[in-house]
């Protein structure tokens, strides 16, 4: 069979998995460091709750510790890609994961001198957030410093499957460790992590970055600030809306919705929830080398979009197909999400100029944490009023909307 051509008869490359970025040392050190990393928040999501009960704290005081965290990343986010963009990347990342060491393992004292203060624990959990806030958009800006741009695509791929798999494999572990050990392990492990994180980032070094050299003339056309980058680049305007309208009850549907149908509507109660969690997770992972194969795309923009669009069906017939199809719908929404996710950001990677290029990406990741919080309450509140099919519902057609509104948009189709 003859190879695929363009317009003008040349050969196109086929879409093929590329591992080429780990290469790159400083790319393989970084990911490395993530996936460590993500492998140990885990710990930490299993051992607060039960160091809480193991206090005797109840829903009102997990909440609590659970709220300081949120608002410490939150407010921490846009803080992140100023100074990300001011004092360089690397030093932001290395500051978050020394902060998140220091607080974490004063968690795990807490938790091994039995000091049952309540508010010392919410307060060290908003430092926590507060570097993981910190930490996020550094990350995005740092990765098109250790990558040629051609192998940019396929090395946030990669990472996003790291961090999944890392995802997938730690709740277990974490849940081991607490059940035979006790939370105090848990969060030293959990500690360790960020200093594996920390020495990853050390090996790394500040002078090895590759960043692609800019003309004059290029230079001078960037804007002065964010706002102004805002003003003149509808590309920006667009994608922070269809992040606003994409997650406006896509946070409330995971947290709220998905435990309700598991244990209400599909009565197969904490296995049959871990499950679901599980395939969700599963997809994302598989979406990630999915992405990493996608090197070879005429247009990035549409199949980003199409997969979100794929990603609004799938979560939309979650309600309706019993266990074994609600956990297919939640593999091919994790899959779509993930190649939604990868391809956009690359996309505005490769747009955006880099001095600016981690307060775009803390805007993206603000506005994606920033509708959290109402998210859960509208769904709570719908769930209370009519049922948990209509959440599912509800999220899917906002899905659509929002996908198919960029469809209208040249700026996202032809990212």
């Amino acid at each position: 069979m003859a190879s695929p051509t363009d317009t003008a008869g040349r050969a196109r490359p086929r879409p093929r998995l590329s591992l080429l970025p780990l290469r790159e040392r400083g790319y393989r050190l970084l990911v490395t460091g993530q996936g460590t990393s993500e492998f140990g928040n885990a710990f930490q999501l299993v051992a607060l709750p039960l160091l809480v009960h193991s206090f005797g704290g109840g829903a009102r005081q997990l909440s609590l510790v659970v709220a300081a965290f949120g608002a410490g990343r939150l407010v921490a986010t846009p803080l992140g890609g100023v100074l990300a963009d001011r004092w360089g990347a690397w030093r932001v990342m290395m500051a978050a994961d020394l902060g998140r060491l220091a607080a974490t393992a004063a968690l795990a004292v807490v938790a091994a001198t039995r000091a049952d203060d309540f508010y010392l624990i919410g307060a060290l959990a908003c430092l926590v957030g507060l570097g993981a806030g910190l930490f996020l958009p550094a990350a995005w800006a740092i990765t098109p410093r250790l990558l040629p741009p051609e192998q940019l695509q396929a090395g946030n791929s990669l990472s996003r499957t790291v961090t999944y798999a890392a995802g997938l494999a730690g709740p277990g572990a974490a849940g081991l460790a607490v059940a035979w050990l006790n939370p105090a392990v848990a969060l030293t492990v959990d500690a360790a992590t960020f200093a594996v994180s920390a020495l990853t980032l050390l090996m790394i070094g500040r002078g090895t970055f590759v960043a692609p050299a800019k003309d004059i003339a290029e230079r001078a056309s960037v804007p002065r600030n964010f706002r102004a980058l805002l003003r003149e680049s509808s590309l920006l305007r667009s994608v922070l809306t269809v992040t606003v309208v994409a997650n406006l009850t896509m946070g409330g549907m995971t947290r709220v919705a998905l435990p309700s149908l598991a244990t209400d509507d599909l009565a197969v109660g904490a296995i049959g929830f871990g499950g679901l969690l599980a395939a969700f997770t599963a997809g994302a992972l598989v979406g990630g080398l999915v992405a990493a194969g996608l090197t070879g795309l005429r247009s990035r923009g549409r199949t980003a979009l199409c997969s979100g669009l794929l990603m609004g069906v799938a979560v939309t017939l979650i309600p309706f197909a019993g266990l074994p199809g609600a956990m297919v719908m939640l593999c091919v929404a994790g899959a779509a999400s993930t190649v939604t996710n990868v391809l956009i950001v690359t996309g505005v990677q490769t747009g955006v100029p880099p001095a600016l290029l981690a307060r775009v990406m803390a805007a993206i990741t603000f506005c994606g944490l920033g509708v959290f919080p109402l998210s859960v309450i509208v769904v709570g509140a719908a769930i209370n009023a009519f049922d948990t099919r209509i959440v599912f519902v509800a999220t899917g057609a906002s899905l659509l909307c929002a996908f198919g509104y960029a469809l209208t948009r040249a700026e996202l189709r032809t990212l």
